[in-house]
């Protein structure tokens, strides 16, 4: 299983593009990364996390 953990807003872990701005955007799996998840008979599991306060606890 091939298990991703996204966080949303959380301003203390944000990578950096080359240009030093933070990286908010997508991500990717190549070719070689999805042939060999298919050989194998992985599973993909996706969670996105939005840390940003709510409204109302401002």
């Amino acid at each position: 299983m091939l298990q991703v953990v996204r966080h949303f807003n959380d301003t203390a872990q944000n990578r950096l593009d080359a240009s030093g701005t933070a990286d908010l955007f997508g991500w990717h799996l190549d070719r070689n990364v999805l042939d060999f998840l298919t050989a194998v008979g992985a599973e993909l599991d996706v969670d996105e996390y939005d840390m940003a306060p709510d409204e109302d606890t401002k």
